[in-house]
């Protein structure tokens, strides 16, 4: 990888997708900022039985999906800057989550399939919402973080 060192990824970095590798690398030369992997290590791979989740090694047999913060996603513009970035290097999953610290964060993943979601956070809970919903209020989710 160009951008990213085998570190940042909290011990999960040889299970990383050969395909989220290279759309990582690609977002974040597009991107023009740092792009931080999520400080969690949960944030990037997790063994998780059955579940469905990108993030999950027992089902994918890799990590498929990484939480980021990209730099200078501090409004709603470049949030949507980000996400049509994301969506045109390959990115078949992205979620958005204005309400992260230290920064807000994308969730990214590999799949064939397109899926879009926010979330936003609603009396101390993450709550899911429309990628849309997330966007529009983006602003004041960060205010009152």
């Amino acid at each position: 990888m160009r951008y990213f060192q085998p570190e940042e990824f909290h011990g999960w970095y040889a299970l990383l997708s050969d395909n989220l590798k290279f759309f990582l690398d690609e977002f974040r030369y597009q991107w023009g900022n740092p792009i931080a992997i999520t400080p969690v290590s949960w944030g990037v791979g997790r063994y998780l039985g059955n579940s469905m989740s990108y993030h999950n090694v027992s089902r994918w047999g890799c990590v498929r999906a990484v939480d980021v913060m990209p730099f200078g996603m501090s409004d709603a513009i470049a949030a949507g800057s980000a996400i049509k970035i994301a969506e045109r290097v390959g990115f078949g999953g992205i979620g958005l989550y204005p309400h992260w610290l230290p920064r807000p964060g994308l969730h990214l993943d590999d799949r064939e399939t397109k899926a879009r979601w926010g979330a936003i956070k609603r009396d101390n809970a993450q709550v899911y919402v429309t990628l849309e919903r997330a966007l529009t209020e983006f602003s004041s989710v960060r205010a009152s973080s």
